[in-house]
């Protein structure tokens, strides 16, 4: 092979990795919503029907312009750092050292930014659904009413995902024989 043939193989395989993040992303942003949807509406769940559209169009606009506009940003961020390496060439002195610097900072933060907000993305939907399966179904509240609720949202949470993970493993086992 030559180097343009692994060039361009090396493009198309980092494309598709990044369309599988950018559709995971969305995948749990939807859910993200969802949830702060669902939290939204149980808060004004005793008020008239008209309070109720009000307030949860109110926060899935805010939720979603939020959560969208943090991602776009997030996505250009390593953009602009190349940006700042790039413009820095043209300068001299100092200026030229700091942009440089700072460039090389926003590339260097991405991947780090990225893998903390997975995690508390993880733990935010752990928590939120768990707590609606402990507030919602008296079985599970009652049964786990001895733990602070944060833990108890949490386990619940980690139980009711493990499940669903197990059914989506089987199925697809089911599936390939």
């Amino acid at each position: 092979k030559n180097a343009h043939e692994e060039d361009s193989h090396q493009v198309a395989a980092t494309k598709l990795s990044e369309k599988d993040k950018i559709r995971s992303a969305v995948r749990t942003d939807f859910i993200l919503s969802i949830e702060i949807i669902v939290i939204a509406l149980e808060s004004v769940r005793d008020q008239q029907l008209a309070i109720q559209i009000l307030v949860v169009s109110f926060v899935a606009l805010l939720a979603t312009v939020g959560v969208y506009g943090l991602v776009a940003l997030l996505v250009k961020l390593d953009d602009m750092g190349f940006y700042l390496v790039q413009y820095a060439q043209s300068l001299t002195g100092t200026m030229s050292g700091i942009l440089t610097k700072v460039g090389e900072l926003l590339i260097a933060s991405l991947p780090k930014i990225i893998r903390f907000l997975e995690f508390v993305g993880t733990l935010a939907m752990l928590l939120v659904g768990g707590g609606m399966y402990v507030h919602n179904i008296e079985m599970i509240h009652d049964g786990l009413h001895f733990m602070p609720t944060m833990l108890a949202n949490l386990f619940a949470g980690l139980i009711v995902g493990f499940v669903f993970l197990f059914i989506l493993h089987s199925v697809k086992k089911t599936k390939e024989t």
